[in-house]
């Protein structure tokens, strides 16, 4: 650059330049940060295909294969909600060997006083063979909240309380 173009160029382009080459830095930073928050929304997916998000942490150890649970749950397929437990009277009593092999899966990553939402294929709810009849064709996906944990009570029949009656 010769004496007289510098002369001519206009004072505080450096200036300028600094400011755009911080405000793309100070954007990148940003998205990398959103991309990395947003990883607490996706769901951990299990080699079987169980897709996993825990919404609010329980306490305690983890449902054991011998424990049973009192869960309020809504079942959906297809985003439509197909049962839930309040129409059976409220909180439900679960064992892993009298639940689906994918909510079996799920419950061996759930704690007590926990909400979790997780969805599985027809297959881990089913097998290999078809839904039963009536039963809306597609993945199903369990919003849960556990209640309670009655460690080893899958051995000696917990059955949780008695519904509340009608009013």
């Amino acid at each position: 650059m010769s004496v007289a173009e510098a002369a001519h160029r206009p004072a505080g382009t450096g200036r300028a330049v600094a400011l755009w080459l911080a405000f793309l830095i100070i954007i990148a930073a940003a998205i990398g940060l959103a991309w990395y928050g947003a990883g607490a929304l996706r769901p951990e997916v299990t080699a079987s295909g169980l897709q996993f998000r825990t919404i609010k942490a329980g306490t305690g150890e983890t449902i054991g294969q011998n424990d049973a649970a009192l869960m309020d749950y809504a079942l959906s397929v297809n985003n439509e909600v197909v049962q839930t437990s309040q129409e059976k009277g409220g909180p439900q009593p679960f064992a892993m060997g009298m639940v689906f092999p994918g909510f079996a899966e799920a419950m061996t990553k759930m704690q007590e006083g926990g909400v979790y939402r997780f969805t599985m294929p027809p297959r881990l709810a089913f097998g290999t063979g078809p839904a039963p009849q009536g039963f809306p064709h597609g993945d199903l996906t369990f919003e849960v909240q556990v209640r309670k944990v009655v460690r080893g009570g899958a051995t000696t029949g917990f059955q949780g309380p008695p519904p509340n009656p009608p009013q």
